[in-house]
């Protein structure tokens, strides 16, 4: 990710002056948009409720299982080897907050087809009692970092199924249920769902070499403002249930954007990432899967939108914010305006930094310029 340290040019004092006060204020108003964004209510209970995670074998997947069943939730894993769906169901049995009283389950499917993802949303509901889960985390997806024009093209389709589509995949089938209508006598257990994508930093703020992942990560976060905007359509049905059929619950979508997230994804990425991306994200400095989850679920507890998992991330979300809603309207507005004063030397800074590798290092060792993509 981009070195922010390089907007503070040495040879110009004034200069490096404005990059610092820039910076300062930018610390100052990150954490006046956490404060804004606190609530006196937990917007994310979970203790007895059913929460569904694609991806949930590995990873930040696999850590939000666990932190999530360790606060009282009844948890599926959905993955494609059941080998690691079994292993990770054992430890939630173990690390289980009332461990006589939750369940664990998982389903072994592939997301990259939809089928798929109505058999997983049915058999979730039909083991959770005809109920449908509470919430859905999307977490499936790896990273198959590559100069654009060096990746095949079959490589890039397959990226934005296993990115993409997996995630619309599952929105489309658990919505499509959610959504469905019931008669205003029915009542529901928990009267709040919540849908939340997984996303990435890259989504803000793209750097070369991700060409292939990069472009799948920015359709998530569109289609995840398109639903914040649509959903409000059925949770205005929903506030008049008294009156005609109605979705059972009201329903709130949330995309998280970490940056690198230690895990055996991450160690494949390293080996097969351009040592000029490895440059430019000299300022990521990778977080465990561990910390990325504690961070998501008390964003979600606070009712976050857009969640972000460390400083930096914040900062480039400031400058991409655009028309999605944020967090909190004070705090993010002054992130947003610093944010893009600090980008105003990032930019440069990225494009000249791959210029110059170029005049130093010459075409890409693994280029396939000149040859046929499949």
């Amino acid at each position: 990710m981009p070195q922010l340290s390089s907007f503070t040019p040495p040879y110009n004092i004034s200069t490096s002056l404005l990059g610092v006060s820039i910076l300062v204020c930018t610390a100052i108003a990150y954490t006046v948009a956490k404060m804004f964004g606190f609530g006196r209510k937990n917007e994310f209970p979970i203790e007895g409720r059913t929460i569904l995670i694609t991806g949930g074998s590995d990873g930040m997947g696999r850590a939000l299982a666990i932190q999530l069943a360790a606060k009282g939730a009844h948890v599926v894993v959905v993955a494609r080897t059941v080998s690691k769906l079994q292993s990770t169901v054992e430890a939630l049995k173990l690390g289980a907050l009332n461990p006589m009283k939750q369940r664990f389950f998982y389903i072994s499917a592939d997301l990259i087809d939809s089928a798929e993802c109505e058999r997983v949303i049915s058999e979730v509901t039909a083991w959770n009692d005809n109920c449908a889960p509470d919430a859905v985390f999307c977490c499936a997806g790896f990273c198959h970092p590559g100069f654009f024009t060096d990746v095949p093209l079959s490589t890039q389709r397959q990226q934005m199924d296993t990115v993409y589509w997996t995630a619309a995949n599952m929105a489309h089938a658990t919505l499509r249920n959610w959504l469905t209508p019931v008669p205003p006598s029915v009542q529901v257990k928990n009267p709040r769902r919540h849908f939340i994508f997984t996303c990435s930093t890259l989504a803000f703020v793209p750097i070369a070499g991700y060409g292939p992942y990069s472009p799948a990560k920015a359709a998530i976060r569109s289609l995840s403002d398109t639903l914040s905007q649509e959903i409000e359509m059925y949770n205005g049905v929903y506030s008049q249930r008294h009156r005609n059929s109605a979705p059972a619950a009201d329903i709130k979508i949330h995309t998280v954007f970490p940056m690198g997230i230690l895990s055996p994804g991450f160690d494949n990425e390293q080996k097969l990432k351009p040592e000029l991306t490895k440059k430019l994200e000299e300022a990521d400095k990778p977080q465990t899967p561990e910390e990325v989850a504690r961070i998501t679920i008390a964003a979600l507890e606070r009712g976050e939108y857009l969640i972000t998992t460390m400083f930096v991330g914040s900062i480039m979300k400031g400058t991409a914010l655009g028309a999605s809603p944020r967090n909190a309207l004070v705090g993010d507005t002054l992130l947003s305006w610093l944010s893009n004063l600090v980008f105003l030397q990032v930019i440069p800074d990225l494009r000249n930094k791959a210029f110059n590798w170029g005049k130093t290092n010459g075409l890409p060792k693994a280029s396939n310029l000149g040859q046929t993509s499949s």
